[in-house]
């Protein structure tokens, strides 16, 4: 007998004689979160499922503004959950989503820790549509909502396509919204609109440069910037990661290629070549 097989029998007889105890995974994007469906959303109906279900909820991991189409390694939360489920004894038999594309927003996202759960003897409950993958008809409904989450995937990317070469065709970043460290000049004004070096943030990634070459730690360096009072464009403290992300992404303030909409980051390649967490 397989040790796949052993798992699902020893998860189907803990729902005999024992209480099932649940996880919830609750992940919700940018996009999500713009429409106001955020972590205290999905994670409000999560927990009302899973007392609906009589299981005991023993644990929450959530990963919020991260993409569907990554995998599990490259969500924090989700990576933690892969974690723990391969501990022995075994920590927990069922994770709980909001709805399908909560998984993943690809195949390969969507199935790889999916798979590698159901070898652990670990099953994954929908919210949306009452259903899980430890019976046939579930199964059958999770490819189904897998196949819509891809589908709608490449919608949304078909839509906001044309939004983004405007904008590159305007001479402004695609990414979507204002780069920090920059603003618009002329904005609005079709064929004058165009970026320009806004002085008191562009002080602010000069000055993380240069703690981060010193101090080798993004924590470190949001850290610091708060305590100066330099912080972010809301007004709310630095974190490492964000911190991190601005300064290593495409919108660093640096140089330009004529007509082009994405900026070159000029301090970028000096912090990449000593990165070290």
């Amino acid at each position: 007998m397989s040790k796949t097989l052993m798992r699902a029998i020893d998860t189907a007889q803990r729902a005999v004689t024992t209480t099932l105890r649940a996880v919830d995974y609750l992940r919700v994007s940018t996009e999500d979160q713009a429409k106001g469906y955020g972590i205290s959303y999905t994670g409000k109906r999560t927990v009302r499922y899973i007392e609906k279900k009589g299981w005991a909820h023993v644990d929450t991991y959530a990963d919020e503004g991260f993409s569907g189409s990554l995998e599990a390694d490259d969500r924090p939360d989700l990576k933690r959950l892969m974690q723990d489920a391969r501990r022995t004894p075994r920590p927990f038999d069922m994770v709980v989503v909001n709805e399908g594309r909560g998984i993943g927003r690809t195949g390969r996202a969507f199935w790889k820790w999916v798979w590698e759960l159901e070898d652990l003897g670990v099953y994954v409950a929908v919210v949306k549509k009452d259903y899980d993958n430890s019976t046939p008809a579930g199964r059958s409904q999770m490819r189904k909502d897998a196949d819509y989450a891809e589908e709608e995937r490449e919608l949304i990317r078909e839509r906001t396509q044309g939004g983004i070469q405007e904008k590159a065709e305007d001479g402004l970043y695609p990414g979507g919204g204002v780069p920090f460290g920059w603003a618009i000049a002329d904005q609005g004004k079709t064929g004058l609109s165009r970026y320009v070096v806004d002085e008191k943030e562009a002080a602010v990634l000069r000055r993380a440069r240069e703690l981060y070459l010193k101090e080798k730690s993004w924590h470190k360096v949001a850290l610091t910037l708060n305590s100066e009072g330099k912080l972010t464009r809301s007004g709310r403290p630095w974190r490492g990661k964000n911190i991190r992300y601005r300064m290593l992404g495409d919108a660093v303030p640096g140089t330009r290629s004529s007509g082009a909409a994405v900026m070159q980051p000029a301090t970028r390649t000096a912090i990449r070549s000593s990165v070290t967490r």
